[in-house]
């Protein structure tokens, strides 16, 4: 059972990650981005010697960190089938670069040693994020109560019994 202070929490967060969505919708049509920064705008490729890291958050969401310390969320088109959080990925990069289009596959485990390649998914672009937007994205996409379960909770009419004079 999530306690009241969790609920809000959560509640808390998903606001801002909406709020995070509509201000970076804006920012990127009137040009205009935070405090000076310019617009964050997606990146169709990013150079595969830059990434540090990945991290699979969802079906949907990976997220890609650089040695420069940059964080990326690619949000993939549609869900790709068996895609969890410490999914193994194999990824063929293209002339160097990773670029929205191109596949990568999801790998089973078969045994102590060995994988093959169970679902092959396109990659989305590379969109921009900073670490509490990505903090907001790992709370939303974590395992847990369902996303209905959490909207449950957060549309939930709450009635308390008043006295009347």
């Amino acid at each position: 059972m999530v306690s009241k202070l969790e609920r809000t929490g959560g509640i808390v967060l998903c606001a801002a990650w909406l709020s995070f969505v509509v201000a970076g919708v804006g920012a990127a049509q009137d040009g205009a981005g935070e405090e000076g920064n310019g617009p964050r705008i997606a990146r169709p490729c990013l150079n595969h010697s830059d990434i540090k890291r990945t991290q699979v958050l969802d079906a949907r969401n990976i997220v890609f960190v650089t040695r420069e310390g940059e964080i990326f969320d690619n949000q993939l088109l549609r869900q790709c089938p068996s895609l969890r959080r410490n999914s193994v990925l194999n990824y063929a990069p293209v002339n160097g670069k990773l670029c929205a289009g191109n596949t990568f596959a999801v790998m089973w485990q078969v045994n102590a040693n060995s994988y093959v390649p169970a679902f092959i998914c396109p990659l989305g672009n590379f969109v921009p994020i900073t670490e509490d937007e990505l903090a907001a994205l790992t709370f939303m996409t974590a395992d847990g109560p369902s996303r209905r379960e959490r909207r449950r909770g957060r549309d939930a009419i709450k009635a308390e019994p008043v006295e009347l004079p």
